[in-house]
């Protein structure tokens, strides 16, 4: 594994930065930059508003170390440099801001019933109960009740007339609720008499017995008595299986929102191995990572900055689906809640002084207004200042009045674009016509000098497809395609301002904006290659443009030629 590379990117982009190099830094009196071991031709977007675009980029041990014309670059480049021909249009490297690695693998690996109606998952529970033994469980995830032909939540018997002897259990898209039958509630014990836990609700049907819909912490109960089927191998699998897709997608990095201890010791091995394809901000979760972290410190930069270990992620509110993100006026729908804390003021203040003194960043989960409040709030209590770059991960409500905080106090704004799809379906409902205005304010967000990260959350979204963030982000319009029109599209923002929130979003939000986020001298080459220039085609087909290659560091990860 190379050493040092992270420094002399750093030093060769400031060299190249102050002497105002477009080309090399080769000229009479400049310190010669070394002969390239690969040149990249084609046409490349760079981000850079030094130079927009160019046709090659020279690369030397995955930095970039000369771009420009081809004739420029070539007379740079090394006798034995490789030649790499880009099929299309790179653009710099895809990241997708918050995803969850070994959720997405583990979808890969049980029934997905995202986008179905309510009989549609029955049925496919039904085949599948068919083909168990009596007894064995049978887990799922995806469901939303906005697609069924009455949006309200599923009852345990909808289950139970196809499952009767098989416990059953289905998470909500967005993993902060689950759907169980009657046999997966007596496994749990779970009854008529079972107090709430703290920050879930076991919800109750008209005879007060359970109805089988269990939110934010009470799903717990359930999960407590499944088969433990989470072992160190099964992770790896799974793990590997979302690093296929990921590279397919075209993205050169994930920041993975909510890593366990066995996580990051699996990411530790397979770059040990060679076998880490693209960049993994890990934000630790759980009290075993976070313990381990605030006793040894941050890992920043491993393996040529494929991994890096520096913030936490803290969970303060719920999921709108499910009701449980914290708002400061009750649901429109349910006026009986307002939504579930996670975590109280004087928690969240301890884990954020915590933190700061072992140098961690902290990601809040917060959707609610209230949710984003509270955490803007602790904040600006603690002094936590803009370099310190805290991220708000979703912040999905925004109240007008706190837009503003977000730049004044430097807080990443962390946002899922694919949202519109399943918020566009219900979130009316939820919060009434007024504070739905609120949802994924992204526009207001940009306009208001907040740096935006865009990511998908998936598999708790429609698609972890980063084609379909472009598309959401254009035209406020799902994956779907729906609405017509677009949801409130005053929020839709131009194909530039998506790009940047998909690399130099994220890269700043992960404190790598010297290394990543533009195909400029001195960063690594991490490119995602499109058949079509995303800035000419008509929105309509950003959500299908063909990705061709996938580069990161040089280095060939996926091509749709070679299918490698």
């Amino acid at each position: 594994m190379k050493t040092g590379i992270r420094t002399a990117a750093q030093q060769l982009s400031a060299l190249c930065t102050a002497l105002a190099l477009l080309v090399a830094c080769g000229e009479p009196g400049v310190p010669e930059v070394p002969a390239s071991d690969t040149i990249f031709t084609g046409r490349f977007v760079t981000l850079d508003e030094a130079r927009p675009e160019v046709a090659a980029l020279a690369v030397r041990e995955g930095v970039i170390v000369a771009m420009g014309s081809l004739a420029e670059v070539e007379a740079q480049a090394g006798t034995t440099a490789r030649r790499i021909a880009v099929p299309g249009v790179a653009v710099p490297g895809w990241v997708d801001a918050h995803v969850h690695i070994s959720g997405y693998g583990s979808l890969l690996e049980m029934l997905n019933v995202q986008n179905l109606r309510k009989q549609d998952i029955v049925a496919a529970v039904a085949e599948q109960v068919g083909q168990r033994a009596p007894g064995e469980w049978l887990v799922g995830r995806g469901w939303d009740e906005g697609f069924f032909d009455v949006e309200s939540y599923p009852t345990r018997q909808d289950l139970d007339a196809v499952s009767p002897d098989n416990p059953v259990y289905l998470e909500r898209i967005d993993g902060h609720s689950g759907w169980a039958n009657s046999a997966a509630l007596a496994l749990a014990g779970v009854t008529r008499g079972t107090a709430d836990p703290e920050g879930g609700r076991i919800l109750k049907d008209d005879a007060g017995e359970p109805s089988g819909m269990l939110l934010e912490t009470a799903t717990g109960l359930v999960a407590a008595v499944m088969p433990q089927t989470g072992s160190r191998d099964v992770l790896e699998r799974q793990m590997r299986l979302a690093f296929e897709r990921y590279v397919r997608f075209g993205l050169t990095g994930v920041h993975d929102a909510g890593t366990s201890l066995v996580e990051i010791d699996i990411l530790k091995d397979l770059l040990a191995a060679g076998e880490l394809p693209i960049r993994v901000y890990a934000m630790a979760s759980g009290h075993p990572a976070v313990q381990h972290y605030l006793d040894t410190g941050p890992e920043v930069g491993l393996g040529d900055d494929l991994l890096t270990v520096r913030s936490f992620k803290i969970m303060m509110d719920g999921a709108l689906g499910a009701r449980g993100a914290e708002l400061s006026e009750p649901y429109s729908d349910a006026p009986d809640t307002s939504g579930l804390q996670q975590m109280a003021d004087e928690q969240v203040g301890a884990f954020l002084a915590n933190a700061r003194e072992r140098g961690f960043q902290v990601n809040a989960h917060v959707i609610g207004d209230l949710g984003v409040r509270r955490m803007l709030d602790a904040m600006e209590r603690a002094g936590v200042s803009p370099d310190e770059r805290f991220r708000l991960e979703h912040a999905s409500m925004i109240a007008p009045g706190d837009l503003p905080r977000f730049a004044a106090l430097g807080a990443v704004a962390s946002l899922q674009p694919v949202f519109v799809g399943e918020y566009q379906r219900w979130s009316e409902d939820r919060v009434g016509p007024d504070r739905v205005r609120w949802i994924l304010p992204i526009r207001d967000l940009l306009a208001s000098g907040a740096v935006v990260a865009s990511g998908t959350d998936y598999p708790a979204s429609d698609t972890g497809d980063p084609r379909a963030t472009l598309y959401a982000l254009v035209t406020r319009k799902g994956a779907d395609g729906n609405p017509d029109g677009g949801w409130y599209p005053e929020q839709a923002v131009d194909v530039g301002t998506a790009l940047r929130s998909m690399s130099i979003g994220p890269a700043y939000a992960a404190f790598q904006e010297d290394l990543l986020g533009t195909l400029s001298i001195g960063r690594y080459a991490d490119f995602t290659v499109l058949g079509s220039d995303p800035r000419s085609v008509p929105p309509e087909r950003l959500r299908n443009i063909e990705v061709t290659m996938t580069v990161v560091g040089g280095r060939v990860a996926w091509s749709a030629d070679k299918q490698t």
